[in-house]
C-alpha cells in the first residue's frame, strides 16, 4: 500500500514546491523595494536640506544655485560612498519663490525643490521582471523621489 504513494509524494512536491518559492521570492523583493524606497526618500530629503543650508552666503544676498548643486554632489558622493554616484542616482533641483517677507525689505521666500530617481538592482528570478522598470529584462526598478525645503537665508551678519 506504502508504494502506491511514493510518486505522489514527488508529484506534489514538484507542484507546490515553484509556488511556494515564487511567493518567498515576491515577499523578498518587495521587502528589498520597500528598503530602497526609504533609501531614495532619505536621499532626497538630505539633499534638499544641503542645498538649502548653503544657498545664501551673506544677508540680504542672492541665491546661489551652482553652489548649492556641488555642495548636494558632494553630500550625495559622502552619503552613497561612491566617488561617481551618477549610475546609482541621479538628481535635479529648482529654486521656487514662494513669497515675500513682511516684516524683511527685498527679503524673498524660495523653496528647494530636489527631484532624485534612484536605481534599484531587482535580485529574485521571475520578481525582478514582473517590478522592473521598462526594460524590464534589465532587472532594474526606478524610483523617483522629491523633497521641498524653504532656503535659509541669513537676517543679521
Amino acid at each position: 500500500m506504502l508504494r502506491n504513494k511514493g510518486g505522489q509524494t514527488v508529484i506534489e512536491l514538484v507542484v507546490v514546491l515553484p509556488i511556494f518559492m515564487m511567493i518567498i521570492f515576491v515577499v523578498l523583493e518587495l521587502g528589498n523595494i520597500a528598503y530602497h524606497t526609504l533609501i531614495a526618500h532619505h536621499i532626497s530629503y538630505e539633499l534638499a536640506r544641503v542645498g538649502s543650508m548653503v544657498g545664501v552666503k551673506k544677508h540680504g544676498g542672492k541665491t546661489d544655485a551652482t553652489r548649492m548643486q556641488s555642495k548636494m554632489r558632494a553630500a550625495l558622493s559622502k552619503m552613497l560612498g561612491m566617488a561617481d554616484p551618477g549610475k546609482k542616482v541621479r538628481f535635479s533641483s529648482k529654486i521656487v519663490r514662494t513669497s515675500n517677507d513682511p516684516q524683511v525689505k527685498d527679503h524673498p521666500n524660495e523653496d528647494l525643490v530636489v527631484n532624485i530617481v534612484y536605481r534599484v538592482d531587482l535580485a529574485y528570478p521571475l520578481t525582478s521582471y514582473v517590478f522592473a522598470s521598462e526594460p524590464k529584462r534589465l532587472g532594474i526598478l526606478w524610483l523617483k523621489a522629491n523633497a521641498r525645503m524653504p532656503i535659509e537665508r541669513p537676517l543679521l551678519n
